[in-house]
């Protein structure tokens, strides 16, 4: 039994589709302005992993986001982003990861920090999931 991703598009009266969040997602960019986008990432990803490396290197750890929220963060949204670089997919897993590597660094209560932490991790294993599935939409044709 296979289930279908897509949800068929619906047309309003006044002529508005509604169309599903993976389908927004894959919509397609130019290739060279794709390609473009995401070396731009990788290299500020990049260098922004050093700067962090180094920063915990010296001791001074706490000038930066953590070095393993970071490693992890950068591998998996330059992974991502160069398997959908034709669409802007992306873009929420960049947000989500963002925000997971500056609320790790907050002190908060250790309950509170582990059920924030899950909760971004979640949402950074969906937001993979939906760039992901979008970047292979978007290879489809249309009919």
């Amino acid at each position: 039994m296979t289930v279908n991703a897509a949800s068929p598009a619906v047309t309003h009266d006044d002529g508005v589709q509604n169309q599903s969040f993976v389908a927004f997602l894959a919509r397609r960019i130019p290739s060279a302005l794709g390609g473009l986008l995401v070396t731009l990432l990788a290299v500020l990803v990049f260098l922004f992993w050093v700067y962090t490396l180094v920063v915990t290197w010296i001791g001074h750890g706490d000038l930066s986001t953590p070095l393993f929220q970071t490693s992890v963060a950068a591998a998996l949204v330059v992974g991502v982003a160069f398997f959908a670089r034709k669409t802007l997919g992306w873009l929420g897993l960049l947000v989500i990861a963002a925000a997971w590597c500056i609320l790790s660094g907050l002190p908060l209560i250790p309950i509170v920090q582990v059920i924030v932490q899950a909760a971004l991790v979640a949402l950074m294993a969906a937001a993979a999931v939906f760039a992901v599935v979008a970047a292979e939409q978007a290879e489809r044709p249309r009919f």
